[in-house]
């Protein structure tokens, strides 16, 4: 019954995503990003986006993991997010993010941030992090030879969660729709080395869709939605 709902939702995204664009949304810990990723993007000041996403384990239903989360802009360059992890039992979330700079033609943006601030996911370090994002499709072009779509390159190093070295690629494959991929050297879910694979869909100007494999083997889906300033 789960895989012919989440196959109902993938087939209405599909049906819909033609008339709107793609944006940013929060990840599964409700920080902006790709799947666990961070990226640069700072959430606008004053409105929010309550995101909800699970990572549906195949052998064992009871060991899903669901992730309640909200985002919201404080000033200018500053967002927040919290939310809760449940799996039976559940755990606060608290992050954080500031881009000390932002991008331009010859450097990449520098955003530093926190996920899981009070270390209730890794029980050890809060996932302090430094990313760097820089638009790539100068680079793709000249490497293939011939006109990109969109791509985005992110490159960070953290401790907590985001343990190690994470490096993930965003790419536009039309105003609505893009595909993301990722590799974390450590994580939450696994906690060792693995690669994420998945897309965006646009359902409205607000409603975002995701979909994706964890460590190319458990499935995720992930519904968000932005609401305007309040």
């Amino acid at each position: 019954m789960r895989q012919l709902t989440l196959a109902a939702l993938l087939a209405a995204a599909l049906i819909l995503w033609a008339a709107f664009p793609a944006a940013a949304a929060p990840n599964l810990y409700g920080t902006s990003g790709l799947i666990e990723v961070p990226d640069d993007i700072i959430h606008p000041v004053g409105s929010i986006s309550p995101a909800y996403h699970v990572i549906v384990n195949p052998g064992d239903s009871s060991n899903n993991l669901n992730f309640f989360t909200v985002e919201t802009g404080i000033v200018p360059n500053l967002s927040i997010s919290g939310g809760v992890v449940s799996d039976g039992g559940t755990e606060a979330l608290v992050n954080a993010k500031y881009r000390l700079s932002p991008e331009t033609i010859e450097r990449p943006s520098i955003t530093i941030g926190v996920v899981d601030a009070a270390a209730k996911l890794d029980p050890d370090n809060p996932g302090l992090y430094i990313a760097f994002a820089k638009n790539l499709t100068a680079a793709a072009e000249e490497v293939a030879g011939r006109e990109s779509k969109p791509l985005r390159g992110y490159l960070g190093f953290g401790t907590g969660v985001l343990k190690g070295v994470f490096v993930g690629l965003n790419w536009t494959l039309t105003p609505k729709l893009s595909a993301m991929f990722e590799y974390l050297s450590s994580g939450m879910v696994p906690e060792d080395m693995h690669l994420n694979g998945g897309a965006r869909l646009a359902l409205t100007n607000e409603l975002r869709l995701d979909v994706g494999l964890v460590d190319f083997k458990d499935f995720t889906a992930g519904i968000s939605y932005n609401v305007r300033k309040f």
